[in-house]
């Protein structure tokens, strides 16, 4: 508690005996003063406060209680239109990683590095593992008895 105290004590003195010049604005990082104007101020804190209203009302609404599972359910009812799909990610060193990627039908190994990506192979896309389930299970087409 006295080291706490003895912080705080420190910090109020200096801050307390602080030059003013430190805090002027256009001295301060060589930046100059923030150029704001009062109407985008008002519209921000509205937008803030109509967020806020919005909040309590649905919480008011459910009774005090947040419903997850339904939250969740309404994210997960979201299309999800993605056209490229990151399938695998590899590190291969220090400054490059190894990706496999997927976009419109084919597949994408792509080396990317600091200052350049370098496409590796193209090709079609596999058959997905959603195939029919007469299929025979990998490794088993060539044994016999």
């Amino acid at each position: 508690m006295a080291r706490l105290s003895a912080a705080c004590a420190c910090l109020t003195a200096f801050l307390v005996h602080a030059p003013a010049a430190l805090a002027q604005p256009g001295r301060l990082g060589g930046g100059g003063s923030l150029n704001l104007s009062l109407t985008r101020i008002v519209m921000a804190l509205l937008l803030c406060l109509m967020l806020a209203a919005l909040a309590a009302l649905a919480l008011k609404r459910s009774g005090g209680r947040i419903d997850l599972p339904r939250l969740r359910g309404l994210v997960a009812a979201l299309p999800a239109q993605r056209r490229v799909e990151v399938l695998e990610t590899r590190r291969a060193s220090q400054y490059a990683d190894i990706c496999l990627l997927r976009c419109d039908g084919r597949e994408y190994l792509v080396l990317c590095g600091q200052q350049q990506h370098l496409l590796l192979r193209e090709s079609a896309c596999p058959v997905p593992a959603s195939a029919p389930a007469s299929a025979a299970p990998p490794g088993a087409e060539g044994e016999d008895g």
